[in-house]
């Protein structure tokens, strides 16, 4: 009766350790994902919202200059500006950018999925569209800018923080890109 006894204090004590470290280790995960939610709201912004729809999502500009709106989101646990362009004339969004490629962010897009080591092929010419990175870099990367023509600009990161920025005409075909591999 001892041994059982011991054992289930032993067994107890083991599990109520356990409960402990796994509630240290959870407090100090960040909530929510690992993006944070500014680049998830920036997502939701499409070309053509109206100002009221934008801030509805980023909630007020901290500056306005002429037609261009400045928020600030949060992206791995910093502030990040969110520039939205919104016509003066028809008060529609004109083109949509974010800071996120920049250092202290890109480690929120950081991904074990993408595979950068045939980014060669971009100089090449052997990967010319949208959907040939997406092949050869294995992940649809994360848009970083986009404009009424339809030119868009993705990010790509892998585990060991090389990126690719790459800049896309409206007919997915490649127009710019750089980075760091």
């Amino acid at each position: 009766m001892k041994k059982v006894l011991s054992l289930a204090l032993v067994l107890t004590l083991a599990l109520s350790l356990l409960a402990a470290c796994s509630s240290t280790a959870n407090q100090d995960e960040p909530k929510g994902n690992a993006k944070g939610d500014g680049y998830d709201k920036f997502s939701q912004l499409k070309i053509g919202m109206t100002e009221s729809e934008v801030n509805a999502i980023l909630g007020e500009p901290t500056r306005v200059d002429k037609a261009y709106y400045y928020y600030t989101v949060t992206v791995n646990g910093k502030d990040a500006e969110v520039e939205v362009w919104i016509n003066t004339t028809s008060g529609l969004v004109t083109y949509l950018s974010g800071t996120f490629d920049e250092s202290e962010y890109r480690a929120a897009f950081a991904d074990n999925e993408t595979d950068l080591s045939k980014v060669n092929g971009l100089e090449t010419e052997e990967i010319n569209t949208y959907d040939a990175c997406v092949s050869a870099f294995k992940t649809p990367g994360y848009l970083l800018n986009v404009d009424e023509d339809g030119e868009k600009q993705y990010l790509w990161v892998d585990a060991t923080d090389g990126y690719m920025r790459v800049t896309f005409r409206a007919d997915g075909s490649v127009k710019t890109y750089g980075g760091v591999c």
